[in-house]
């Protein structure tokens, strides 16, 4: 096994030497690479991928940001090889969304007795500036404004579920509708005063969020919620249904759509996220499809 591991995701330290605990026991032979600086995953993969052989595994170490570092790098160099996963995040909304163990021992067993890849979507969004990968979603308005905040606060390796959504109270005053043109394989639609576009094929996000319940990484398909704009007291309203019945997509300021691809244009700057890693306001238009990608998972 080949560790690419984030120390500066929320365990820190700690990860590496647990790692070592668990692999020492093991008949596994093992490499481990720290990330050094941002997106020094993707660097690592893209050059890591030309060692896998047959009997050897590239693991991803880290929060949902580093598994969507390593998948960057290795769609960068086309590497058709299956990457593993041990989540140490703050969020792990992947992990969480497939079930995946969440400490080292048990994350390595996992890998260990996993015989074969499973094929998952990994959404591709291609702007005018870039093309932006996501194992979770992308997301532009609220969510986005979310993340900014919390990247200004450097308080992000404590993000979890209700600490997200407090920011999203806080963010909410700092979020002024926009409109958006969505267009699909199925139909095009004009919102005028949204607060969030979201494209997700895992059922959470913002650290265990479930934006989308239905959405399932394997299907092809891309699960879409706009929110349109609502008052403070309808935002309650639909937190509180997302936290206990799940049953906030009825409410009627909320849309999800599912499609094979879409693209949509934001009239004015928004923030936005990818996997929890902020989005700069320089994107108006982008189309989002979906690409098969093996995982030992």
């Amino acid at each position: 096994m080949i560790f690419i591991v984030n120390e500066f995701s929320r365990n820190g330290k700690k990860t590496t030497h647990q790692i070592r605990q668990v692999m020492q026991r093991s008949n596994s032979t093992y490499e481990i690479h720290i990330t050094q600086y941002p997106k020094h995953a993707t660097v690592l993969a893209e050059h890591l991928a030309d060692k896998v052989e047959n009997d050897t595994l590239i693991v991803a170490v880290g929060g949902d940001g580093t598994l969507n570092e390593a998948v960057q790098g290795l769609l960068n160099v086309d590497a058709p090889i299956p990457l593993a996963y041990i989540a140490t995040g703050s969020g792990n909304d992947f992990a969480r969304s497939l079930g995946l163990p969440l400490t080292i021992e048990a994350s390595v067993k996992n890998i260990l007795d996993t015989d074969s890849p499973t094929y998952l979507d990994v959404l591709i969004g291609t702007s005018d500036y870039s093309n932006i990968v996501a194992v979770n979603s992308i997301g532009f308005g609220l969510d986005g404004m979310v993340i900014n905040k919390i990247d200004k606060t450097k308080n992000k390796q404590t993000i979890g579920k209700f600490s997200y959504l407090a920011s999203v109270l806080s963010a909410y005053f700092s979020q002024k509708a926009f409109p958006l043109k969505l267009v699909t394989d199925k139909q095009n639609y004009i919102y005028g005063e949204s607060l969030l576009i979201v494209c997700t094929n895992n059922k959470f996000f913002g650290g265990g969020i479930p934006i989308h319940p239905e959405a399932v990484a394997t299907d092809g398909m891309i699960d879409l919620v706009i929110a349109e704009k609502v008052s403070f007291k309808e935002l309650l309203s639909i937190l509180f249904s997302i936290l206990t019945t799940q049953s906030h997509l009825k409410h009627p300021k909320l849309h999800s759509h599912r499609v094979a691809s879409c693209s949509f244009t934001l009239y004015t700057p928004q923030y936005g996220q990818r996997d929890g890693e902020l989005i700069e306001k320089n994107i108006q238009n982008m189309s989002v499809r979906t690409v098969k990608r093996p995982f030992w998972i």
